[in-house]
């Protein structure tokens, strides 16, 4: 009966809603005339036939709100895929002002802007109350509130629900004002089916019954917050410590798994609010949870007080998620998401056009807190290869995107969500990077804690932010602030910085330019920018990266002079700052010379490191030949450092997908004479003493030496894998497998993978097993016989990535069996 009044409902609402048709004109930014304070929200979740969550759920929410003009006629705000029941407003002695007809509101499909129109217009500065009652809808794609299940160790599956409103979601869940400016303060009440327990933001505060075996939750208010920062999790987890302090939930069969995620969390909350000086609690909540769900891997959401990781993230099984980049992962992921506890949650960007405010920070704090937790991953030297210089890579193309984009380019709700992306997050961090080693460590922290402090509950944009930067900015050597942030942050990009060297030796003339991959790629190339000048030489070295000079950007050179002459000269120590250096022949020749073994120490890891990403670069660029660059490589035969070797590999990797098979023989033979020491001080074999740095360092040297068929890796490999029973460690597991997928063992995995019971571990060997050499065998029976679906299509991808050699044979079989795959 229940679900025929409903459905009545739905017809009824659906035709009086009056549709306004999208133009090209389309104004998606909500009028500042009207402002929430409060939100009183219900959500009573709907029971489906065969699970406990069904289709639809009902919710009511009441908005206070006032404007502080005095010709308001109607109220607009957001919704989408929600439809409306009843809309009533009160005044301020909360009284029924006007019961609002559906046929009277107005939507707009394309900003999903819902106009309430109004009969007497709002009074300035007096409290009204805007009230719904909706039906909204479970998502399928993982966004609103959707639900989702984990599976058991008992092979059985459990559902839960949960919910992600960023950037512009919370639309999907409750009628609301869905941008970041408009923050107000929330209080939730979920109802539930019995035997599950709901965690919001905040603590909870008494549960009703409802009859029915239905309950409902109602919780404390939340800081003054915006919108997407709301959550809700529905679900039958367990938790380890105290709900109403500080926890960790997951699934009861994975709570001996929490452990280590606990105690780091623990451990950042009291590191970030002495740092800050502002402790966590005196931001505005008492609480706060981290909740693991089976969701997309990398996903993870910053809710005030219930942060949302997806599992690899936050558990850790003995034996199988538990080796240093699984902890690697956990560290650098939770001081990511705790980040933006302050950055995001108390102090909030005012448009997503400047979303680095929040991302660019969470990624900075993820590598300095995560370093300052446990040095043993060398985060700074980390950073400088998986994330500077990735984000050069594609700063250097066409589609580079500035960090603050004008907030009229960015307000459709695609545009938004494409906003989350690399330039955000690697860029705002490399930015940011930057200016704390221009500034030093105490200048930056008094800074950013003074920005906190003066925006907390409030929003900012960037000029903010630059204003507290400048107060301890040092005043040596001088530059153009505003010019400098500007260049950064607005403007697209980045400069290479050209050295050239007098024949005495004791002048060195610098130019600038954009440096982009393709020249000819429509780019503007005649961007300028203020660069900071660091060095090193033989005589000097400014080793803490406080800048000698700028280079301002109507400089048409600059010019560093000696008093003897210099040997060599390394500019941007530990890669600083965000260009590259193309040095001339003459200087080149002379760092060259550094990297041979008994002076390999003089040049920093990161400067060895970016010395080797810009080679590569310039020969993409056509700035070079790539035969200088391999003959640079050559140099490296003494080198045993993971970043070095990091730079390298991934430089080489653009070359070798583009090799024809016929010269990888010659590419496998460059790769074994480079390696020899560094393969044989790291061995195949992993050690129980192997430092993290150690571990990454084994990984990727037999990962490419045993891809591209290096006996002397491929022997060890299958020698230790055949006789060892011991599971190698998780760090290891992956790249072993495969290694040792490509010989005789083959058959050993497909024994381990028939008596996995634990998911993920099958997933990987699964993957192991499609590194075979023999691909007509796996092609014809082992993919589509043997392996289930959800395994396929992974499966024909790795075996032709992990066979360089055998592309053209095994894209002819896949061709002759095209039909039945």
């Amino acid at each position: 009966m229940k679900g025929s009044v409903v459905r009545i409902q739905l017809l009824i609402a659906a035709l009086s809603l009056t549709f306004i048709n999208s133009t090209e004109t389309a104004d998606y930014r909500l009028s500042k005339s009207v402002l929430p304070s409060f939100y009183n929200l219900t959500i009573k979740v709907q029971e489906g036939k065969y699970t406990k969550f069904g289709g639809s759920f009902i919710g009511e929410v009441s908005i206070k709100l006032q404007t502080n003009r005095s010709d308001v006629n109607e109220i607009t705000l957001h919704k989408e895929s929600l439809t409306i029941l009843s809309c009533l407003i009160y005044n301020k002695d909360n009284l029924l002002q006007q019961n609002v007809t559906n046929t009277s509101l107005m939507y707009n499909r394309e900003t999903h802007q819902l106009t309430v129109p109004l009969i007497q217009p709002l009074i300035a500065n007096e409290n009204y109350t805007l009230y719904f009652k909706y039906i909204g809808y479970n998502r399928y794609e993982k966004n609103g509130l959707f639900s989702t299940f984990y599976k058991t160790d008992k092979r059985s599956y459990n559902d839960f629900m949960f919910t992600q409103l960023e950037a512009v979601y919370a639309r999907k869940v409750f009628p609301c004002f869905d941008e970041p400016t408009f923050k107000a303060k929330f209080q939730l009440h979920i109802g539930r089916p019995s035997g599950y327990n709901v965690t919001t933001n905040t603590r909870l505060i008494k549960t009703t019954n409802e009859g029915d075996e239905h309950l409902v939750d109602h919780f404390d208010v939340t800081p003054i917050m915006s919108t997407y920062l709301l959550a809700i999790l529905i679900s039958k987890f367990q938790a380890r410590g105290n709900l109403s302090d500080f926890a960790v939930l997951a699934p009861p069969e994975y709570y001996n798994y929490t452990e280590f995620s606990y105690t780091v969390g623990e451990t950042l909350v009291a590191a970030y609010g002495e740092l800050f000086q502002m402790p966590y609690k005196e931001l505005g909540n008492e609480v706060l949870r981290f909740a693991s769900a089976h969701w997309t891997k990398g996903m993870a959401m910053e809710n005030w007080g219930l942060i949302i990781f997806s599992e690899e993230m936050l558990l850790h099984k003995p034996g199988y998620s538990d080796g240093h980049k699984n902890e690697e992962l956990a560290c650098r992921m939770i001081a990511h998401e705790l980040a933006h506890m302050w950055f995001g949650n108390s102090v909030t960007l005012s448009w997503w056009s400047h979303f680095w405010l929040n991302e660019g920070f969470a990624r900075f704090y993820e590598i300095f807190m995560t370093n300052e937790l446990d040095s043993k991953y060398r985060m700074y030297e980390q950073f400088v290869v998986d994330n500077l210089q990735r984000v050069l890579e594609l700063d250097a193309v066409s589609t580079a995107q500035p960090l603050t984009s004008p907030e009229k380019t960015l307000e459709s709700s695609a545009g938004i969500n494409n906003q989350s992306n690399v330039f955000t997050y690697d860029k705002g961090a490399s930015i940011i990077r930057m200016w704390r080693n221009i500034m030093g460590g105490d200048n930056f922290n008094k800074s950013i804690s003074s920005y906190l402090k003066q925006y907390h509950l409030k929003n900012a944009i960037p000029r903010d932010l630059f204003a507290h930067l400048k107060q301890n900015w040092p005043a040596q050597p001088p530059v153009d602030l505003d010019t400098f942030f500007s260049d950064y942050t607005e403007q697209v990009g980045y400069p290479v910085v050209i050295v050239n060297i007098t024949e005495d030796k004791q002048r060195v003339i610098l130019h600038q330019k954009r440096f982009l991959s393709d020249p000819e790629d429509g780019s503007d190339a005649t961007l300028r920018y203020t660069i900071p000048i660091t060095f090193m030489t033989n005589h000097e070295n400014y080793n803490n990266l406080t800048p000698y000079t700028y280079f301002e950007k109507n400089m048409s050179t600059v010019e560093i002079s000696f008093k003897e002459p210099i040997d060599w000269i390394i500019l941007n120590l530990k890669q600083s700052n965000y260009y590259r250096i193309f040095y001339d022949k003459p200087i080149l020749d002379q760092i060259k010379l550094r990297f041979s073994n008994f002076q390999r120490r003089i040049i920093p890891v990161e400067s060895k490191a970016q010395i080797i990403d810009d080679l590569f670069n310039f020969a993409l660029a056509g700035m070079i030949d790539y035969a200088d660059v391999f003959e640079f490589l050559e140099h490296l035969s003494n080198e045993d450092r993971y970043i070095v070797w990091r730079a390298a590999y991934h430089g080489m990797e653009r070359v070798a997908k583009r090799l024809d098979p016929k010269y990888l023989p010659h590419f496998e033979k460059f790769l074994t004479n480079i390696t020899t020491l560094v393969f044989s001080l790291k061995t195949a074999k992993s050690s129980d003493y192997d430092r993290a740095l150690d571990v990454y360092n084994r990984d990727m040297h037999v990962s490419w030496l045993c891809k591209y068929q290096n006996t002397d890796c491929t022997n060890q490999v299958k020698l230790l894998f055949e006789g060892n029973v011991e599971r190698p460690s998780p760090d290891y597991r992956a790249t072993f497998y495969c290694a040792a997928s490509r010989t005789t063992a083959h058959a050993l995995l497909w024994h381990l993978y028939q008596n996995e019971t634990d998911a993920d571990e099958k997933e990987l060997l699964a993957q192991a097993i499609s590194c075979t050499r023999d691909y007509r065998t796996f092609l014809k029976l082992e993919v589509l016989q043997l392996f289930p679906r959800e395994y396929q299509i992974d499966g024909l991808l790795q075996i032709y990535q992990q066979n360089p050699d055998l592309v053209t044979p095994i894209l002819s079989t896949i061709s002759e069996n095209i039909e039945q795959l």
